[in-house]
């Protein structure tokens, strides 16, 4: 009777103690391993390419890995519209990575994703010489033909995302592991779907089977992490993959979905409710003002039009601008994503480029104002959540006109209700930023008085120590003279001849007992 009483108390401790487990891991995936869950900082540049979003859900977690591993190879097998592999590319490009990637596909489609023409590697081309060209290269070709390319164990991290059959998934992993290097990852798209001939997931079960270091997600249609023997496991991420309980493992895998989820909310904009339609602008105007007595005037600027949704490359003419002042660039006047590429002025008169603006997207000299704000790692990627977004661009001094300035754009109109989404999600963000460069700019300015302290210090110690050097150097020379003196004196003929009475007047001075002594 006792025992059988006793039963439901301890299925309830049970499971009172594996709620305290499960959230005892989630509190230390959120300290110790930066796992929170606060809207992603990774805000994906390629998102549902064509509404193609197979990868969609594990943009986050490619992205993450990548920084945590800093690979030096990244390749991929299968590209389509890029949607993963532009993420391997805009991380690698956003945290400075000494990363080369490639993307070997021969972009004609297949059984399962369908075949398609030459417009699908037209637009990636255009797409990866656009952000990518100085590391990125698409390799037109199959999978076997460009394996001689690369050299044995030299692959940080291979992905893997063919064609799905079961022979021809474990044919391309088979032939490419070898050029993985010891402790480089392998990713396995579409581990879960078991319709028609797909047959990732037989080649999944032999991998689990095989391999010791193996990981799956099971959504946005299954993801195989595979870690290849050998190396030092290095990263928290991986320790966190490879080396966790299950309940710890399942954490791990919510994290990245709802990771998902933000990311569906921040860029896919699907309201639950159909919305009315609202027809976006098709033409965005562009306004530059020039820096003309101290401030821009609305009667000194020049207008272009531009298509929406596209890259487009404007020029402007401008007349004679102040020296020292911004220029100043209104890209558009509605709600919208704003991406800026190069920046070039060139002499009107000369043709000769005078100034460009940095290669380096962290290193962009302008400042952003109005109502657009900058992405938090992507100075190029603006948003904008209202009608007047403007950038001020600080050319140098000696830049002055009549100049001709060429900058490249891209400006996609968006609805007012995702662009509050995405405003309400990047507040507490930028109010982070803002209040850390508060916290340095009072640093800052706490350094600087000191300094300027200890420089007026310094000079009062500099100014007492010239004087202490000019009256020794009055000391010196008196005592110089006085020895020349006693020199001559005691040189001199009268000198001499006195010496005699100068030892009687000693021998006086001297007592009694020193006379008769002298």
């Amino acid at each position: 009777m006792a025992g059988t009483a006793d039963q439901p108390v301890l299925a309830s401790e049970r499971a009172r103690q594996g709620d305290q487990t499960i959230a005892a891991v989630e509190e230390a995936l959120s300290t110790k391993a930066g796992f929170g869950l606060p809207p992603p900082t990774f805000l994906p540049r390629r998102y549902k390419p064509r509404n193609v979003g197979e990868w969609t859900g594990h943009l986050t977690f490619a992205s993450e890995l990548i920084v945590a591993l800093r690979p030096s190879l990244i390749v991929e097998l299968g590209t389509h519209w890029g949607e993963a592999y532009f993420t391997f590319c805009q991380t690698v490009q956003e945290h400075g990575l000494n990363s080369l990637c490639y993307a070997v596909d021969h972009w004609l489609g297949d059984e399962h994703a369908g075949h398609y023409g030459e417009e699908v590697f037209e637009e990636v081309s255009q797409y990866n010489d656009r952000f990518y060209r100085q590391f990125s290269y698409l390799l037109r070709r199959s999978f076997d033909d460009a394996l001689p390319q690369f050299a044995d164990n030299s692959i940080g991290i291979l992905h893997i995302d063919g064609l799905h059959t079961y022979e021809a998934v474990r044919h391309d992993f088979r032939n490419w592991l070898p050029k993985v290097r010891p402790g480089g990852f392998v990713l396995l798209h579409d581990i879960c779907p078991r319709h028609q001939d797909f047959g990732v997931w037989r080649l999944w079960d032999d991998i689990k089977s095989e391999f010791r270091d193996t990981f799956e997600f099971h959504h946005s249609w299954g993801l195989g992490v595979l870690r290849k023997d050998g190396g030092e496991r290095k990263t928290l991420l991986e320790e966190l993959l490879f080396d966790s309980s299950p309940a710890v493992s399942e954490v791990v895998r919510r994290h990245y979905v709802i990771y998902g989820t933000h990311l569906e909310h921040l860029l896919g904009c699907m309201p639950p409710i159909p919305a009315p339609r609202i027809e976006l602008p098709l033409e965005i105007r562009v306004e530059v003002f020039t820096w003309i007595n101290g401030g821009h005037s609305p009667e000194v600027c020049q207008v272009r039009k531009m298509s929406a949704g596209r890259w487009n490359t404007l020029v402007f003419d401008l007349s004679d601008t102040d020296p020292g002042g911004p220029l100043r660039i209104d890209p558009g006047c509605e709600p919208s994503f704003i991406e800026i590429g190069d920046i070039l002025i060139h002499s009107n008169e000369t043709g000769d480029l005078i100034w460009k603006s940095p290669a380096s997207w962290s290193n962009r000299d302008f400042h952003i104002g109005g109502s657009a704000v900058a992405h938090p790692d992507d100075a190029s990627f603006l948003i904008n959540v209202g009608d007047d977004p403007l950038i001020l661009l600080n050319t140098p001094p000696e830049v002055h006109g009549p100049l001709k300035l060429t900058i490249s754009l891209k400006v996609t109109p968006v609805h007012n209700t995702a662009m509050e989404i995405i405003h309400g999600h990047l507040q507490g963000p930028f109010a982070a930023a803002k209040q850390k460069l508060a916290a340095m700019e009072q640093e800052r300015s706490a350094l600087a008085t000191q300094l300027e302290n200890t420089e007026v210090q310094l000079n009062e110690a500099l100014a007492t120590r010239d004087e202490t050097h000019d009256a020794l150097q009055n000391t010196y020379q008196i005592l110089a003279q006085e020895r020349t003196r006693l020199s001559q004196m005691q040189n001199s003929a009268s000198w001499r001849v006195t010496a005699p009475l100068r030892r009687l007047m000693t021998a006086l001075r001297s007592g009694p007992r020193n006379m008769r002594q002298s």
